[in-house]
């Protein structure tokens, strides 16, 4: 039996057909049926008919009809189970009967909400703090005033570790909901819990239904803790399948059928106010496929305005992947100038925000272009092969020949390489279960190819991810490395992979991801070196990660500085031009003698 059907009859019996479409169409009485103008096309002459007492309706010019459930999901645009949660929330009839287990977690989940509700109105009342004076003085530097904080209920957290525990719950019952929600964390069952959110802007998540569900919270100034910081996963908030500002943007997104994606609350907030309103953001980038069909369900078309450096690339790489799957059509918008949306929007009006959208170029391009990563017909043979790897890589991923076809064609055309060649390299190795060698060239023999060697940012990469894989508490620094441009290939195939699990709470440990077999083998080989033994835990393996950043920003300052030592070697640069680079070197190296320094003061001293 259909586990819905009691729920059906009801709605049938106790729902009035003619009620539900008089609150979108107005009906005037026509003999024993009510009539009005038809919703699904334009005309001047009523031809819509609602029957109350058959229960359905019909559309003599469109030839629409159905019943209740077919006009919401026609109307709104739902699917047929969406169409049974919005009856069910307009006639309060349950989906489905409740076991005591399930009522059970529903009234946990109404403290949850309750909880939730109370701290966000806490956290706007600390504004009225002294430190509380720093943090809106800090919004109005950034151009956000009182409507905008009043209009996206942004808080404030108060320095200190103990302000939310004394001031929010009233008894350890209520303290214990709120490490649930992660507004409280504990280091272990022996020690008191502590404030997680702590001097930062509080951004509410809310859910459609206007339900406080979660925070993202900005740090004050400058800080060797991340920028951002999200509240984790609970029993109301799944950060998998929740977006930032779609309780406010829900009605834009259903009445265009277009959803704009931004990276981040600011670029929500700042599009938002400037009359953009049908646009969202996950938390962080971590778009994943949940993401996905929830917009799928939603628009038909989704625009990507994410930042412009390489952590914004990366998460517009990631949420075309999963759209394309579901059949969205995806653009990608390049925001002029290299600025975030937030910054954008502060000097430009809507008519110029909506310009640069839609100047939105195909998503093909955008992911050819990074998957290319600028190699082009010009370009040395080692990077054409690994280009061409990258390009098999990905379009091995897609279900559809013709999509294969699409983007095989144009990654030759780019690489000025024949595209029987490359289909024919790409359809022998979708044989084998080994990764693609390398694009055929003209020589007849190949030579023998010698290890490479390992750079230190290399080695320090595969560090981190195994340290991801062997403790999970290190993706609290998700932020920091979504920021990081990876070196190595594999541990940036790695984290992506990782990444996507962790925000889909799927489970991860070294036997598990040692044995999936869609990780190329040689990506695996680079990792299991670096598993230890016996990991660290708690304090001391959280600091020996935060030290593997600090390395890598040393490491990423090298890489600057080789570059531009390079640059100065250009005989055709002007003494004011090389002077420029000169002092751009010199702050660089005292950038990275800084972090060596710091990381020196950390070892142990022998006695």
């Amino acid at each position: 039996m259909n586990p819905y059907q009691n729920f059906k009859e009801r709605v049938r019996r106790e729902v009035s057909i003619d009620s539900y479409i008089g609150r979108f169409v107005p009906l005037r009485r026509a003999g024993r049926g009510l009539t009005g103008l038809c919703p699904f096309h334009n005309e001047k002459t009523p031809s819509f008919s609602v029957n109350p007492e058959s229960g359905y309706y019909h559309c003599f010019g469109c030839k629409a009809s159905g019943d209740i459930f077919k006009f919401v999901m026609d109307y709104q645009k739902v699917d047929f189970l969406k169409s049974l949660e919005i009856l069910s929330d307009y006639s309060g009839i349950a989906l489905l009967e409740r076991t005591h287990a399930e009522e059970e977690e529903d009234r946990k989940k109404e403290f949850l909400y309750q909880i939730s509700e109370r701290a966000k109105a806490y956290f706007q009342k600390n504004f009225q703090t002294q430190a509380g004076e720093v943090a809106l003085k800090y919004l109005e530097e950034r151009g956000l005033y009182e409507a905008d904080i009043k209009l996206f209920g942004i808080g404030f957290a108060l320095p200190g570790f103990s302000n939310i525990l004394k001031d929010l719950f009233r008894n350890e019952s209520e303290a214990k909901l709120g490490e649930s929600l992660g507004l409280l964390k504990r280091q272990d069952a022996s020690k008191d819990p502590y404030d997680f959110f702590r001097n930062r802007v509080m951004f509410p998540v809310i859910d459609p239904k206007g339900r406080t569900i979660a925070f993202s919270g900005r740090i004050l100034g400058s800080s060797e803790e991340a920028k951002y910081i999200n509240s984790p996963n609970s029993l109301i908030y799944d950060k998998s399948r929740s977006f930032y500002n779609l309780n406010l943007a829900q009605d834009a997104v259903r009445k265009t059928r277009e959803a704009i994606v931004v990276e981040g609350v600011f670029d929500a907030v700042g599009l938002y106010r400037k009359g953009v309103e049908a646009v969202v953001a996950p938390l962080g980038t971590g778009f994943t496929e949940n993401h996905a069909r929830i917009l799928k369900n939603m628009a038909d078309k989704v625009i990507l305005m994410m930042d412009s450096d390489s952590a914004g690339a990366k998460g517009a790489f990631r949420a075309v992947t999963f759209l394309s799957k579901e059949g969205v059509d995806v653009r990608v918008a390049s925001i002029p100038e290299g600025k975030d949306p937030f910054d954008f929007s502060l000097g430009h009006n809507k008519l110029e925000i909506r310009e640069v959208l839609e100047a939105a170029g195909s998503a093909s391009q955008f992911m050819i272009s990074q998957i290319l990563a600028g190699t082009t017909a010009n370009s040395v043979p080692e990077a054409k092969q690994a280009s061409v790897r990258r390009l098999m890589d990905f379009v091995k991923t897609m279900e559809k020949q013709t999509d294969k076809e699409v983007y095989l064609k144009e990654g030759a055309k780019q690489l000025g390489i024949s595209f029987s060649a490359i289909f024919q390299d790409f359809a022998g190795t979708t044989q084998k279960s080994s990764p693609p060698l390398s694009v055929d060239t003209n020589k007849t023999t190949r030579p023998i190819q010698t290890p490479r060697r390992v750079s230190s940012v290399q080695v320090c990469e595969r560090k981190m991810i195994a340290k991801l894989i062997q403790n999970q508490e290190h993706f609290e620094f998700s932020d920091e490395i979504l920021n990081l441009e990876f070196k190595d290939e594999a541990s940036s195939f790695l984290w992506d992979y990782l990444y996507t699990k962790y925000l889909q709470n799927e489970p991860i440990s070294a036997a598990e991801i040692l044995s999936k077999e869609d990780i190329p083998q040689e990506y695996l080989g680079h990792l299991a070196e670096h598993f230890t033994t016996e990991e660290n835990q708690g304090e001391d393996s959280k600091q020996l990660f935060k030290e593997l950043l600090w390395q890598h920003r040393a490491f990423h300052f090298d890489f600057e500085m080789n570059v531009i030592t390079k640059r100065m070697g250009d005989s055709s640069l002007t003494l004011e031009e090389k002077r420029d680079l000169l002092s751009e070197l010199t702050f660089l190296k005292n950038e990275r003698d800084k972090i060596w320094e710091y990381l020196r003061k950390l070892q142990p001293q022998e006695v």
